[in-house]
This record gives structure tokens, sequence and C-alpha cells, in this order.
């Protein structure tokens, strides 16, 4: 349909080939004037449905139609029907097979608006397909309605040129989220796998529905999500206190490090209740979509439930609780008790912490609940197997036990996801953190490759470490090297080292760590066990190393978990294919070349009326083209059953409502120096191992 021009004025034998051209020349015509339009009666050929004639009208036409609750009525609208008599009238010529104009009414008896106030006529405001697409991308980008209105304004020239009001705006995403929770969370929910589905071959999801239709348990993965799982998912950490969203469901996260040690996220559930067979289904189908893969140690909140699931499903997995919750639960229950130069809360700190031997441990335990008594105390000790160090020393965690490496989990998921949003909202919402959290990763990975490590010191096996980890773990490593040169060792007999931490002065070494070093096949084990739990060689051992003139990290103890190469792994599904990481990598890289191709151009056009009007006329007449030959291929099957889909709801939760945002903690609340005193205690206590 061609766009009336900008001199446009209606009159009596005027033809248009059909109906809408017809509307848009009206309407086109009352936006230059001043006044807002609306469509009036058009019968239709009883022999062939052809509209026969069809009446334009001013939006004042007529009157308000009287209602008895007028009196009732507090703040009535303003009047805005004033019976303008302006009008266009068409009617269809069989002969010639066009509508003619038959009569035309250019009189109004009302004021008209000026120009700087059509772009407010209602008739006048209208959300493109391609303004839609760019309100919903705002939106989900987390970018609130006045912002992104604010900022297509600028795009155009200012607030006139947008072609809608920020009310307009606003209606149109209300729109969207009702069409898409239009059958219901259930079906929206459905709908967003499917899609996600249709983009990326790999995505998994699994419901758990009962025989009435009702879902009570949601697990999903994608692509990058199996890809990380199976390079990074030997430490698991699982949690449930997320905020979820407006139906009081309890969302659960998979999450652990990649190389750079930064999050990595491995799936997501969504679940009604918490219960050990809720948890035993989520635990089962997380491994189901990751071919069978179990972690070697995952760690979870303090669930009662979670346990006994674990046991069955993950029974070799060591199970660990994470200490970042311990530790806010220990302010909780034990800060009250920090008075007269007492620190009850460093001392539960250290049981956490500091003790290797049992013993140590229950002796240190012994006292601090002779000091308190609290209830809370023997109801976590009956789970100490599962976060005191002495019985974790030796479990393969990766430093997540480390009170900050939890906390950077938590914080930065919960930045997100603690909004009470609906359904369809929060899944949008959770893939802008998978998008975030990823980005990330190509940032550390692009440092990683144009930056070379910061070596303090200039020795073989630290240039070695500095071009095979990444630059996270190579600083890590690097660190105990520095250590070792604080240490004193001693040979005992043979290949037996004694190796310890020494003062400034020398004379007050630290605990004793005993180092046995195998010169036949190249293995060195320390007492401390930081290589079993971090994956990283320790001082004691580095010391050893040095005594015996190792010069480069014997190639067992380099985990390829962590060095450069780590990605270069590549992932098969269970149908041995390779996984595509971005499916639509390819489809965005398409559209930003078209993007660039045409911007450039529309930029140097709309300085000039002619021009524009030429660049605005061939770019119509290309999407007229594009769309008339691959129309077709631009529907998707998005409704297979709807009658079967239609009948899928969310199961209710039972008991009281569960909060769409956590509390904050005691931790939380505290000053900033008492919380970093709080993790200086536990990352000291580590390090002085």
């Amino acid at each position: 349909m061609e766009e009336p021009q900008d001199n446009f004025i209606p009159h009596l034998g005027m033809e248009f080939q059909t109906v809408e051209e017809a509307w848009s020349a009206w309407s086109y015509y009352g936006g230059k004037i001043g006044f807002g339009v609306r469509k009036g009666f058009g019968p239709k050929s009883k022999k062939d449905d052809v509209i026969t004639s069809k009446l334009f009208l001013c939006s004042c036409e007529g009157k308000r139609v009287v209602d008895k609750r007028d009196g009732l009525t507090k703040k009535p609208r303003a009047e805005t029907r004033t019976g303008c008599q302006a009008r266009l009238q068409i009617k269809f010529n069989r002969e010639i097979q066009k509508y003619k104009v038959v009569e035309f009414v250019s009189e109004h008896n009302h004021p008209l608006q000026r120009p700087e106030a059509c772009y407010l006529i209602p008739s006048q405001r209208k959300v493109s397909e391609i303004a839609a697409i760019d309100i919903h991308l705002a939106d989900s980008s987390g970018i609130s309605p006045k912002e992104a209105h604010e900022l297509y304004s600028r795009q155009h020239g200012g607030i006139r040129g947008v072609g809608y009001t920020r009310t307009d705006h606003n209606n149109c995403l209300r729109d969207e989220r009702k069409k898409a929770m239009e059958h219901g969370s259930a079906i929206a929910m459905t709908k967003y796998f499917a899609k996600r589905a249709l983009e990326d071959l790999s995505f998994k999801h699994f419901e758990d529905a009962t025989e009435e239709g009702e879902i009570s348990n949601v697990v999903w993965t994608d692509a990058k999500m199996i890809v990380a799982y199976a390079r990074f998912g030997d430490v698991v950490e699982f949690d449930t206190t997320f905020g979820t969203n407006n139906e009081k469901w309890a969302f659960g996260v998979f999450v652990g490090f990649n190389h750079f040690r930064e999050i990595a996220i491995f799936g997501a559930a969504l679940m009604c209740d918490q219960t050990k067979d809720s948890f035993e289904w989520v635990f089962s189908k997380f491994l189901e979509a990751h071919g069978g893969k179990k972690p070697i140690t995952i760690f979870t909140d303090q669930c009662s439930a979670m346990g006994p699931a674990l046991e069955k499903v993950m029974p070799d997995t060591r199970h660990g609780l994470c200490v970042w919750h311990i530790g806010q639960n220990c302010i909780k229950h034990l800060s009250h008790y920090n008075k007269d130069k007492r620190d009850i809360t460093g001392d539960f700190t250290a049981c956490m912490y500091r003790y290797d031997e049992e013993n140590e441990f229950e002796d240190a335990y012994n006292a601090l609940k002779q000091k308190c008594g609290d209830g809370w105390l023997n109801k976590i000790y009956d789970s100490r197997e599962k976060w005191a160090h002495c019985f974790m020393k030796d479990v393969y965690t990766l430093g997540i036990r480390s009170t900050q490496a939890s906390e950077s989990i938590n914080s930065n998921l919960k930045a997100y996801l603690n909004c009470k949003l609906d359904l369809y909202r929060f899944l949008q919402h959770f893939d802008r953190v998978l998008d975030e959290n990823r980005e990330k990763e190509i940032t550390s990975d692009y440092d990683m490759t144009s930056k070379l490590p910061r070596i303090k010191l200039n020795f073989p096996i630290l240039r070695e470490a500095g071009k095979v980890y990444t630059p996270k773990v190579f600083e890590l490593f690097q660190e105990q090297f520095e250590l070792s040169g604080s240490t004193h060792i001693e040979c005992l007999e043979g290949d037996t080292y004694t190796v310890a931490m020494c003062s400034i002065d020398n004379k007050t070494p630290h605990k004793s760590r005993q180092v046995v070093w195998n010169r036949d096949d190249q293995t060195i084990t320390c007492s401390c066990k930081k290589f079993e739990r971090d994956g990283i060689l320790c001082c004691h051992a580095l010391k050893v190393l040095d005594r015996e003139d190792i010069k480069v990290i014997p190639p067992r103890y380099v985990l390829n978990r962590w060095t450069r190469a780590a990605k270069n792994v590549t992932v098969v599904d269970i149908e041995g294919r390779r996984i595509i990481e971005d499916p639509m990598l390819e489809a965005r890289n398409r559209n930003a070349d078209l993007v660039r191709i045409i911007t450039p151009t529309c930029g140097k056009a709309a300085k000039n009326e002619e021009q524009a009007q030429f660049l605005r006329t061939e770019l119509l007449a290309v999407r007229r083209k594009y769309e008339e030959k691959y129309e077709n291929l631009q529907r998707t099957s998005g409704d297979n059953n709807p009658n079967s889909e239609h009948s899928l709801r969310l199961k209710k939760k039972n008991g009281g409502d569960r909060r769409s945002k956590r509390n904050p903690s005691c931790i939380e609340k505290l000053p900033r120096a008492k919380k970093a005193k709080i993790k200086t205690i536990s990352n000291s206590q580590d390090s002085s191992r």
C-alpha cells in the first residue's frame, strides 16, 4: 500500500484500490490537519461479501450516550463528542474494481489541534511491530519503561518523533504480558520452553506432571549449561533460597566454578514444594539432562529433605553444606552471646575452618557449648561431617567452601531474582542472569588472551605456570609459591619431609606438615590435603619440589579444569553429536551485518526531506517484496496441541506463602567493617594451612 504524499487532500472522485488504502489516507489527512479519525458504517454485498461502501468520520462525530449512572460518577470523563460532520465516504465501483470518494466534508465544528500536539491524537499513535520489538527488548534487558521511552525519543529526534506516548509504551508491555499469561502460568512456561527448544536443539526441559495435569516440578538446561557441566561439573552447589515469582515456588540453580574461578551455571529448577520426593525427581532429571554424569561433590543449603534425596540419587557423591548459609545462621543464633569480650561467633567460625584433627574440633566445640549452650549448636553438630574442616579437609571442593566464594554465587544471582514477577517474566529475567554471567566469561577469556600474567619472581616453575593456568588460578598458585619461601623444611628419612610456616623471627613455627615425594613416579602428597581439596599444589609441596630441584609442575598436578585449554574439549550429546554452545550466534551476526548496512544510510537520508522520502519508499517496497516471498517461512508451530496444553496448570503450593524475596540475613545487616572481619577470619585460616 502506497503512503499518501505530504500535500494529500481528499476530493470527490478520488480512487483507492482497497478500503485499507482509503482508511490510511484519511488517517494521514487527519494527522496533518489536526483531528482524530474513526471508522463508521460499512455494509457488505450478500453476493460476494465485498464491502460496498465505507464511511470514515472525525473522532468528534456524534454525541455521548446518556447513562443513568452519570450522576453517581465522582470524576466524570471530559466530553469529546461535538457532533462534528467532517467525513469521507467511499463506494465500490464494480466497473473499475476500485473505491471512489462520493462524499467529502472538510469543515469541523471544533478547534483543530496545533501541529506540535498532533502526535497525541489517539488515532495517530501507533506502536509498530518494530517498535514493539524494541520495547520488549528493553524490558527484558531490565530498562524501565520511562528510561526506554526517553531513549527512543532521543533516537527519533524528540518525543513527537517516537509515534506513541509513554502510556502506549506501558500498554504494549501490559498487553504482551497479558497475552503470554492468557492461559495461565503453566501454558506460558511450556510455550517459553518450546520457544527455547526451537532456538537451541540441545535445550532440555522436564516437567513433573500429575494425571490431573498439575505441574509440580520443572528442570531445564540449555546447550551452554550442558557444555559447562561437561567441563566444570566436578563440584556443584545447589541453592533453593533465591527469590522466586508470584507463584511462590522455590527456585533452585545448579552452579559451580569455571576455569577462571567464576560462576558457571549448570541448570535450574522450579519446585512447588521441598519434599524428599521432589528433590529426588529434580536431581535425577538434572543428571539425565547431563547424560548421567554425577559430580564428585555437591553443596546445598540446610534443607533437611535434600540429604536423603542425594543419598538415593547420588550415593557416591560427597554431600557438603554451604558455609555461607551456616555463617548467616551462626550470626542469627549466636551473635547475642558476644558479650563481656567473648567472641562466640568467632569461636564457631574457628570450628568451621581452623581445626585439622577431629579431637581438636570436639574439644573446641564442647568448650563453645559450655559458653552459650544454644540449641542451634546441638542441631548443627549432627551434620558436622558436612561442614567442619577436619571432616572436609580431603574432600574435593575447589574452594567453594570459602565464605567469599559462596557469597559471590548468592549475590550474583539474587541481584536479579529477588523481585515479584509472574512466571513468564521470571524466566525472562533468569535469561538475563545467564547472559550476563556468560558475558563475564567471554570478557575474562579476552583478557587472558590479550594480557600476560604478572610474574613476581623469576622462577622457571612460575613462568611455566603462567603459561598453563588461567590468570586467577595462576595468582593463587603464585601466592602458594611465595608462601613456600617463608617455610622451614627438614628431611625426616628418605623422601619424607616436614614443612612448616615460620613467623618473622623464625622461632615460633606453625603446625608442621608432612610431605612425601616419590622420585620414581613423580608423585607428591602433603598432609594438609590442599591439592586433593582445591586442585592446586600447596606451599609445603612446592617447598619440597624446590628442594628436589624440580623446575616444572609434575603434569598430574595440573588439573585441566584450571588451565587455559579447559574449553578446548569438544562436548557431544548422548547420540554423539557435537553440541553447539551458541546456536543463535550466526543469526545475531547476520542481523548485526544488516543493521550496519542500513543504519549509516538512514542517518544520511534523515537530514534531507526528499532523500528521506525516497529511502522510505524504497525500504517499504523491499519489505513488501520480502514478506511476499518469505511469509510462509515465518510461521511457527506454536500451538501444536492447544486442547491438551490448556489443561495444564501449576500445582498450588500448600501451607504458608513462600516469600518472593529473601529477608536480609544477619550478616547482610551488619556494618561493612564487621562483615569484612568475618570474611577475614575464614580466609586467613584457610591460607595459614
